[in-house]
């Protein structure tokens, strides 16, 4: 892509070709660590946090945050520094996030938020990371929501950069892939690659929750 261009999976990757060379590429990134949280609209009680808009932003948005704390410093120890930036989204008022965020991390012991350097919002043309998070944000979709004329799901991009989840050579669920309501939405798919997670008769098997 041109350098002026802000590389998209909607508008620049819609072939199985520029899919999986954007999965070879990725996977090849040497020093990256991957954290995925997503969230099953369709499997969310009626009366849950879905039905506010701005609270279910600021929860998500929360367990990505916890995410990515616990990833850096159990990767990098607890003298690391990070600096956490959120791609901006429409129609959602960031400064209520930022202070949801805060304030449930100051009342968490669990969350080492004193790593934090600079929490902050930012658009997609800022960083080329925020792009490689948009590219890596398709391969999940690709692999999880049925598309095209017959439903299929595509795993393949995402089982390629599979082992830059974190915790993947072990089991990825739940610091290196949260799904949400429940870790049963992704050990259920029949490509899902960790044995350790399911029962000898291909049932969902017990995994534990959220650790730090």
């Amino acid at each position: 892509m041109p350098a002026n261009k802000v590389m998209s999976w909607k508008e620049h990757v819609k072939t199985h070709d520029r899919r999986r060379h954007a999965a070879e590429v990725l996977r090849n990134v040497n020093g990256l660590r991957l954290c995925y949280v997503y969230s099953v609209k369709s499997a969310l009680a009626a009366e849950s946090y879905l039905n506010d808009a701005q609270r279910f932003y600021n929860y998500v948005a929360y367990k990505i945050y916890k995410s990515v704390l616990w990833a850096a410093r159990d990767w990098k120890g607890p003298g690391v520094r990070v600096w956490t930036r959120f791609g901006h989204v429409k129609g959602h008022d960031h400064r209520t996030t930022d202070e949801y965020i805060k304030l449930q991390a100051a009342a968490d012991p669990t969350v080492p938020h004193e790593l934090e350097q600079g929490l902050r919002w930012v658009s997609a043309n800022t960083y080329r990371e925020s792009q490689a998070a948009d590219l890596y944000g398709g391969f999940l979709k690709a692999a999880l929501w049925p598309a095209g004329e017959f439903g299929y799901v595509e795993p393949a991009y995402l089982l390629r950069v599979w082992p830059q989840l974190r915790n993947s050579a072990v089991c990825a669920i739940p610091l290196g892939i949260m799904s949400m309501p429940g870790h049963e939405l992704l050990q259920r798919e029949e490509w899902f690659p960790c044995a350790q997670c399911r029962t000898s008769n291909g049932s969902p098997g017990a995994s534990g929750g959220q650790s730090t």
